[in-house]
């Protein structure tokens, strides 16, 4: 049995240690696995966003280059009618307005600043004008007129209104292009960095790591040695002596452990054999009390009985008198002997649902004689509702009266008796968590000096009595008959003086019907 408790106890010894030693470094492992995985992210998201806006900035680019390379194209065809009146310039004119604003559109798609907003604005409304004059420059085709019109939308409209801002925004763009780039190349130096402190720092917490951990196993054994030899040095005194090193190592402890054990199996097989000797001393004493006992019980008795019989050898000497005292010995003697008998073999109990504050009510009665004799007043509480409980009533009466005779015999004459019969909450789960939660209590209080301050707690073991001519059986018998019911009997000092013996049973439901007693 001791080696496999120290078998458990080293399992959970070195699993303790085990995680001292292995939480530290998983804690800085993960810890840099966080940081990897966060340096990973980290790039792999300005990555995508610098990518995001490149792409955002080279569309925007190719979008305001679409609409130049129109808008240039549309100011040829003005001058080249201009220089030849040839109608089909105009018509390819009007027919690249479209496509122009097509352009156009997609630039404002991707526009997000204020700045290129408005850029785009005074496009859009010089692509309006440059629109609006066709109809004008149509019904006007032959006039003088109509050539200054052309050749202001040529050399004025085109160029300032949509040529210009164009030209603004795609060197906006550019220079954007250029310092997303330029912040992409700063963040990856800063994480290039970033990963090179983490690096050599995972490296140091590694080594610092390590260090801690061999201090830290160090440490605990010298710790453990300490007190290893102070158990060795107690061994040394009992089963010889065992060797412990000055400078231990874990094999050494091993070592010294497995001696230490061996040597505590030892000890602990003795201990075993010693407890085993002393039962049996015990065994033995109380077998000796109980014969002291019974010869006692006994030879008072067979004195008086002997003193008759030798009378009764002479003719004339033994009278009805003499009869009644040998018949009152004989069932004394009946009486001790079949208390020996209760305590050594408790007879089973035969469990019924009765109602307990009849069962009281008819013990009292039986008490009420001899309370009388005495003058002492004996009162009597029932419960106010059912006070319903599964019991042997024979054993039960038995209990009851014990307790009412032992409270009769400690008050004073002209003193008080009282028993009462209640319902309270017990909780019962540490026993039978299925069981009910209330108990019926049966409490017999006296007006006496109360319990001898010596007994406490061994006032229900075996051949414990105040009385001079008591067994001590009476409150052991009791407790077994209470325990072999599953319920509880206390003792203790009442408030106002005397003593308190109360017996709890488990109540049984109320809506359970009950045999009549």
């Amino acid at each position: 049995m001791f080696k496999s408790w120290t078998a458990k106890g080293g399992s959970r010894i070195s699993g303790r240690l085990l995680w001292r030693m292995t939480i530290p470094i998983a804690a800085v492992g993960v810890l840099l696995l966080a940081m990897g995985v966060y340096g990973a992210w980290r790039v792999h998201r300005l990555h995508q966003r610098g990518t995001d806006i490149l792409a955002e900035n080279v569309s925007s680019i190719r979008s305001a280059e679409g609409v130049d390379v129109v808008v240039r194209e549309m100011r040829y065809r003005l001058k080249r009618y201009l220089s030849t009146e040839n109608p089909r310039h105009l018509t390819a004119y009007a027919e690249l307005l479209p496509e122009g604003i097509r352009w156009l559109s997609e630039a404002e798609q991707r526009a997000n600043t204020d700045h290129e907003v408005a850029l785009l604005g005074r496009i859009r409304n010089g692509f309006r004008r440059a629109e609006s004059e066709l109809p004008s420059i149509a019904e006007e085709i032959d006039s003088p007129q109509a050539a200054q019109r052309i050749a202001a939308l040529a050399d004025e409209v085109l160029p300032s209104e949509i040529l210009a801002p164009a030209r603004q925004y795609i060197h906006l763009n550019e220079q954007e292009a250029l310092r997303s780039n330029r912040r992409n190349e700063e963040t990856a130096n800063r994480l290039m960095l970033g990963l090179l402190l983490l690096g050599t720092c995972g490296g140091v917490a590694g080594l610092l790591a390590g260090y801690g951990i061999a201090r830290y196993v160090s440490r605990t054994i010298v710790q453990l040695s300490f007190p290893i030899r102070d158990v060795a040095g107690k061994l040394n005194e009992v089963v010889g002596p065992v060797a412990v090193s000055a400078e231990p190592e874990f094999r050494d402890l091993e070592n010294v452990l497995t001696r230490v054990s061996q040597r505590v199996t030892t000890i602990v097989d003795r201990l075993q054999r010693s407890e085993q000797e002393t039962l049996r001393a015990e065994q033995l004493a109380a077998v000796g009390q109980l014969a002291a006992g019974l010869a006692h019980e006994l030879r008072n008795p067979l004195t008086s009985m002997k003193v008759i019989v030798q009378s009764a050898a002479e003719p004339g000497d033994l009278d009805a008198k003499d009869l009644a005292i040998l018949k009152e010995e004989t069932a004394r003697l009946e009486k001790s002997v079949q208390t020996f008998l209760d305590f050594a073999r408790p007879p089973q109990p035969e469990k019924r649902c009765v109602d307990l504050s009849a069962l009281v009510a008819q013990t009292v009665d039986l008490a009420s004689p001899r309370a009388a004799r005495r003058r002492i007043t004996l009162d009597f509480q029932p419960a106010p509702d059912s006070a319903a409980a599964e019991v042997d009533p024979v054993q039960f009466r038995q209990v009851v009266l014990n307790l009412v005779l032992n409270a009769l015999d400690a008050a004073e004459n002209g003193g008080r008796v009282r028993v009462e019969v209640f319902r309270e909450a017990e909780a019962w789960a540490a026993e039978a968590p299925e069981g009910p939660d209330e108990a019926v209590a049966v409490r017999v209080s006296d007006d006496g000096p109360g319990l001898p301050a010596s007994l406490g707690a061994r006032i229900f073991d075996p051949f414990i009595s105040t009385k001079e001519t008591g067994l001590g059986l009476g409150l052991s018998i009791c407790s077994r008959i209470v325990d072999a019911h599953g319920g509880r009997i206390e003792a203790a000092d009442g408030a106002a003086g005397g003593a308190v013996f109360t017996v709890r049973f488990p109540s049984a439901p109320r809506t359970v019907a009950c045999l009549p007693c």
